[in-house]
């Protein structure tokens, strides 16, 4: 027999998702909000000091930090993408395969009502099998 064709497991696929969403809710996210809250509490050195260097730094500083922040943002709201779809690409390889499998059988009772109706057919002259 030849290989086996595309299989997806939806229960693993479920399965991923959902630990996917847990793990950007419980570490990244968390994370993101234990460091926020650090960084809004403590004042960043240089910010006030009289050279305009150390003050430039300071300021380029923050800035970077609020674009690393931005990103880890974007990053959460992608996975949550992600963790969705892989729920939804489940449920829609589960509605494909029993629609395949009602179609199928659909198929097969319309091959045989076919075939016995074939079977079935009588010259309506002779009243013979045809």
């Amino acid at each position: 027999m030849g290989e086996p064709g595309f299989v997806v497991d939806p229960g693993a696929v479920h399965a991923f998702g959902r630990d996917f969403q847990h793990d950007l809710d419980v570490h990244l996210s968390a994370e993101k909000v234990r460091a926020l809250h650090l960084f809004a509490a403590t004042p960043v050195f240089g910010t006030r000091a009289v050279n305009k260097d150390v003050q430039q730094a300071a300021t380029d500083y923050v800035k970077r930090l609020q674009e690393l922040f931005d990103l880890m943002e974007v990053l959460l709201y992608n996975g949550s993408v992600m963790a969705q779809a892989a729920h939804e690409i489940a449920e829609a390889y589960e509605s494909a395969d029993s629609l395949t499998a009602d179609q199928v059988s659909k198929a097969l009772g319309n091959a045989r009502a076919a075939v016995t109706a074939d079977a079935d057919a009588v010259d309506p002259r002779t009243g013979r099998p045809v």
